[in-house]
């Protein structure tokens, strides 16, 4: 005969967990990732923590006992026991002063170390959730920038997840010492005792909610504190510094960050002005209930009921229950840490869920062997409609070079992100000796692959780690790195620095010194060249003399060949002196292949490709150039 299982509790575990106040699940969670992050420093905030609690109440019970002593010393004079008692309190009373102010003092070091260590900790998570995916379509949607802005605090730099540290070793401490002013007034008044802490948890609970309310709705306008900061910085850092001065726009900047601030923060201002009323009720509500109470302690005490320490003793414990509503700020911090831990699970499944995805089978050192095939590839970005490449067909064979030319816009950039595994095809597969990429695993792909990006990254570190970043396990080899620099035609220029190749390429750090554009282009290409030191078998050229002068492009393509020697090439540029040295080169259109052949050949055929040869060949003839 067949039964239902009855329920222990209605509703399941998740019902019940939605119901507890999210500031609490957050604090759990927080107190449970501390002794990861330090354990020595979690162990003595803790220790702090409960002496904190204790201290104070002891203070309080001495203090009640002194003032309850006075009356008979007074009576019995100097000399007498009730005397000698009297000053035995008052000693008591200010060594547990003197040691509550020194545990605070060190629980406010302990804490603020901690708080510390925990943000360099979540930092460090979240940098490597953010990197877990190959690619890097993750960091250009909205969604995830929302997210790991609020991940690293939800209203600016100082109310990082850490936040909730401090706010919990000002917190913890306090509830401790209301419940211990709730427990001695219970020896007064059971009763009594219960209408106290059922009016400081409401006050708790009203408090955490404005907070809660109000970072929910800021944590809703990521995207417009996104867009405020990102005005606010243009007028800070030095990358538009330029423009900002020469077109007059620091003003505008100042006025749209603050229309930006304004327009984020007026539903959190709304929020707030709506619980003010609700606030201000139960504040005043309490403060009913504690002059209640104090009144019926000292009316106990004018009756004769209890004496006049026990009056000071239950009345400091009403007092002392203030605690339990916690201290505005701390709470305020509490909330805040909390309130970037959702936004930092959603980061950490995503990032393993990438890492699932980015096992896969290595590859021999000598890959690609047979060469790359883009076999029917289509994509879009993000959000937009048209198909930057659209059943790309495209073979390129393992040793030779091979040359990819066409209009602004052709998909030529997108192509070779792809091939980097920036991104994945929407449609179609990309093959490296017979194999989907998708199938490698993304670490042994990289590490066969050498690349200078048309918007390569100027790294601010030394120029040896700039170029050695190409091949890290042998970033320490300085053959190599010279070898690479020399092919680069930037070894004069790093052994000209001020520190040689220990200068910081950057006039932000004290030592450093900024590079030309034509001296950056040469350290990343550098850089390529290094990752080729360091094994990889593709080397990929986008736009490489973009921004050298004539003399040194033509010293550059003049070693082309010594250059791309046994290696499998990928060449992009509008520079035909440099795509003619191709085995081959294919014209992109559409994001399809319109015209492939040698150079010679596409020439002939008349068409796209001869037309734009035609026309840059003829303005260095009317300048007296090569043509």
């Amino acid at each position: 005969m067949g039964y239902r299982r009855r329920r222990l509790w209605p509703g399941s575990f998740e019902q019940l967990k939605g119901r507890v106040p999210p500031v609490i699940t957050g604090s759990i969670t927080i107190l449970g990732m501390m002794p990861r992050v330090n354990p020595r420093t979690t162990a003595a905030l803790a220790v702090c923590v409960l002496l904190s609690a204790a201290l104070p109440l002891a203070f309080t019970v001495a203090t009640g006992l002194l003032v309850g002593s006075i009356p008979d010393a007074v009576r019995d004079g100097p000399d007498s026991a009730a005397s000698q008692r009297s000053m035995t309190l008052l000693v008591i009373a200010g060594s547990v002063f003197l040691a509550t102010r020194l545990v605070h003092a060190l629980q406010r070091t302990a804490a603020l170390a901690l708080r510390l260590d925990f943000n360099q900790y979540i930092q460090a998570r979240i940098a490597a959730a953010v990197t877990a995916p190959s690619g890097i379509a993750h960091l250009e949607d909205p969604e995830v920038a929302d997210q790991i802005r609020t991940a690293q605090g939800v209203w600016d730099s100082y109310y990082h997840p850490g936040a909730a540290v401090t706010g919990l070793a000002g917190v913890i401490p306090a509830w401790l010492r209301g419940l211990g002013a709730i427990a001695l007034l219970a020896t007064f008044q059971w009763w009594l005792a219960l209408i106290v802490l059922a009016g400081r948890l409401a006050i708790w609970h009203r408090m955490q909610r404005v907070h809660y309310e109000a970072t929910r709705m800021a944590v809703g306008q990521s995207d417009v504190l996104r867009r405020a900061e990102y005005f606010r910085d243009l007028a800070l850092t030095p990358d538009a510094a330029k423009e900002v001065r020469v077109w007059g726009l620091l003003p505008w900047l100042l006025a749209r960050f603050d229309r930006e601030w304004q327009r984020a923060m007026a539903r959190v201002w709304q929020e707030r002005r709506h619980n003010r009323l609700p606030v201000t009720l139960t504040f005043l509500g309490m403060a009913g209930i504690e002059l209640a109470a104090l009144a019926l302690i000292g009316w106990a005490g004018v009756r004769g009921e209890i004496d006049l320490g026990a009056v000071a003793v239950f009345a400091g414990a009403v007092l002392a229950s203030t605690a339990l509503g916690g201290t505005s700020h701390a709470l305020f911090e509490i909330v805040q840490g909390t309130s970037s831990l959702p936004a930092f699970r959603k980061l950490e499944e995503r990032a393993a869920r990438a890492r699932e995805v980015r096992r896969g089978r290595s590859l021999a050192a000598d890959s690609p062997r047979q060469g790359v095939r883009f076999k029917d590839v289509g994509f879009r970005y993000p959000g937009q409609e048209f198909e930057v490449l659209d059943g790309l067909d495209l073979s390129i064979p393992a040793g030779q070079s091979l040359a990819i030319v066409g209009a602004n816009g052709a998909g030529k950039t997108t192509l070779i992100k792809l091939l980097c595994r920036m991104y994945d095809p929407l449609q179609g597969r990309i093959l490296v000796d017979g194999s989907d990429l998708r199938d490698l695993n993304v670490h042994s792909w990289h590490e066969r692959v050498a690349v200078i990006f048309q918007d390569f990254t100027r790294f601010h570190v030394t120029a040896h780690e700039n170029v050695g970043y190409g091949a890290r396990t042998m970033a320490n080899q300085q053959a190599r790195l010279r070898k690479a620099a020399a092919k680069a035609g930037a070894l004069e220029l790093i052994e000209a620095l001020p520190h040689g190749w220990e200068t910081v390429l950057s006039r932000e750090y004290s030592g450093g010194m900024e590079l030309s554009g034509g001296q950056w282009q040469r350290i990343a290409l550098a850089r390529a060249l290094m990752a080729v030191e360091g094994g990889a078998r593709l080397l990929i050229l986008d736009e490489p003399t973009a921004n050298l002068d004539v003399r040194a492009e033509a010293a550059l393509y003049e070693r082309f060949l010594e250059i791309t020697a046994g290696l499998t090439t990928i060449l992009i540029s509008h520079r035909f002196s440099a795509v003619r040295q191709a085995d081959r080169v294919v014209v992109l259109a559409d994001g399809r292949i319109a015209e492939q052949g040698t150079h010679e050949e596409l020439v002939a055929l008349g068409g796209q490709y001869a037309h734009a040869y035609e026309l840059q060949a003829s303005r260095f003839r009317a300048e007296g150039g090569p043509a």
